[in-house]
């Protein structure tokens, strides 16, 4: 045999050690990943998840319960009772509302249910009263590269005439200066002197009496900290 049909040899031998020699055997190395699982936070028609359905499928095992996956991806924050839903990827509810989790389109309540590879997962906000109209809004802080921690989003009923300044006291999160348009602190937090609070609604900047603005259902509003 030549030396050229033998460098050839050597370096197919090579790659066939360097790809597990697994020539026809498919991703042996899919057995612990999620093989495909789908995800979906749904706020009304607002979806919230984010890049959460990656850390579902690196945590999950074959023969997992949605309540252990819920736990591992650290994707939603159960409350002490191991059951009740506080937070889905940092979204918060109103004690009005409720999350609905399901599976493949089929709503579940025993958290103990196994996810089969490739599942579709989807928590949806709902009315915590059956029958009552869901009309939600969504305040949402963006503490951004440098308060990362204080990102989060907290969903509140509509009402009627609710405008961005009535949203941010409903809230609980934000404190306004005296003149009662300025935001001082959002979630207990007072910027720096290189840093500012920035409203958005529905991805458009507020200025001048933006506060005042009227809101109407499924609107989202931003507040971001940003540097100056």
């Amino acid at each position: 045999m030549s030396t050229k049909w033998m460098r050839l040899l050597l370096c197919l031998i090579l790659l066939a050690t360097a790809s597990g020699c697994g020539f026809g055997s498919g991703n042996t190395g899919s057995g612990n990943r999620g093989e495909g699982l789908t995800f979906s936070v749904l706020v009304g028609e607002s979806e919230l998840a984010g890049s959460s359905v990656r850390l579902l499928n690196e945590a999950y095992v074959k023969g997992i319960s949605i309540v252990e996956l819920f736990k591992k991806s650290g994707v939603v924050r159960l409350a002490a009772d191991g059951h009740s839903i506080l937070e889905v990827n940092k979204v918060a509810l109103d004690p009005v509302m409720s999350w609905e989790i399901q599976v493949n389109g089929k709503s579940i309540q025993e958290l103990n249910t196994i996810v089969e590879p490739g599942a579709a997962i989807v928590i949806a906000a709902r009315p915590a009263a059956i029958g009552t109209v869901f009309y939600p809004v969504i305040i949402t802080v963006n503490g951004g590269s440098e308060q990362p921690e204080l990102t989060h989003s907290h969903v509140l009923p509509f009402v009627e005439d609710m405008s961005v300044r009535a949203l941010m006291k409903n809230s609980g999160m934000v404190k306004l200066a005296d003149d009662n348009r300025t935001v001082l602190t959002v979630m207990e937090y007072t910027p720096l002197s290189s840093e500012e609070w920035r409203l958005k609604v529905n991805d458009k900047a507020l200025l001048g009496n933006g506060v005042d603005m009227k809101l109407k259902p499924q609107d989202k509003l931003e507040i971001a900290l940003v540097l100056r």
